[in-house]
């Protein structure tokens, strides 16, 4: 295994893992900051830029994913094919020498009708149920948008889709994507409710890898 910096190296979350399963390990990346003029919005889906310049934020990732080589070496990136994902990606896979995919089942939270508006102008009987989104994950929806199941299963079924694509364990992969994409991904994989999945929060440009085999 190649030991990367642990001053810049993720930080690791070993998975369960069933021996008749494909082993994985994802580097999962959260975008940079948003442009200001989104502070305190709530835009989901919503197509917004990325606060310029934003590649310095993501350089100790790629110098880690430098020293990655033989069976270690990221294959590809992913990114949910959003411009605030999709351009770091490309930047990524542009310095690494790899090809870049879009899937839009990796994008944020539909959250309807509250996107586009500030957090504080949603209607208070509505945001005072938010809470909902971790008590009631196959039920509730934000602004009647999507529910935290329904992102949870979009997101684990890109997962899915990817290990049957491998024999015995699929090659590294790296994926630029959102705050709820990411926990959620990372709640299915360990198994947890998701009011346990805070510890899985990222900030913008923050990393963690997952991986359900210990590496060697």
């Amino acid at each position: 295994m190649n030991r990367l910096d642990p001053q810049t190296a993720p930080p690791r979350i070993l998975a369960p893992h069933d021996p008749s399963k494909v082993r994985f390990t994802l580097y999962l990346i959260r975008h940079p900051k948003v442009s200001p003029e989104w502070e305190g919005i709530c835009y989901g889906e919503h197509d917004v830029a990325l606060e310029s310049p934003w590649q310095a934020s993501l350089e100790p990732k790629l110098e880690c994913l430098r020293q990655l080589t033989g069976p270690d070496q990221i294959a590809e990136i992913w990114h949910s094919d959003l411009s605030r994902t999709r351009q770091p990606a490309e930047w990524l896979g542009s310095q690494l020498g790899l090809s870049t995919v879009g899937d839009a089942r990796l994008r944020e939270r539909h959250f309807g009708s509250w996107q586009g508006l500030a957090w504080a102008d949603i209607p208070q009987e509505e945001i005072m149920n938010a809470h909902d989104m971790l008590d009631k994950p196959n039920t509730y929806r934000p602004g009647n948008g999507e529910t935290t199941k329904e992102m949870m299963d979009r997101v684990t079924g890109w997962l899915e889709e990817r290990l049957a694509k491998g024999s015995d364990m699929l090659p590294p992969i790296a994926m630029i994507a959102h705050s709820g994409s990411i926990t959620s991904l990372c709640g299915s994989i360990l198994g947890l409710a998701p009011r346990d999945w805070t510890p899985y929060y990222l900030k913008p440009s923050e990393w963690l890898v997952v991986s359900n085999h210990n590496a060697n």
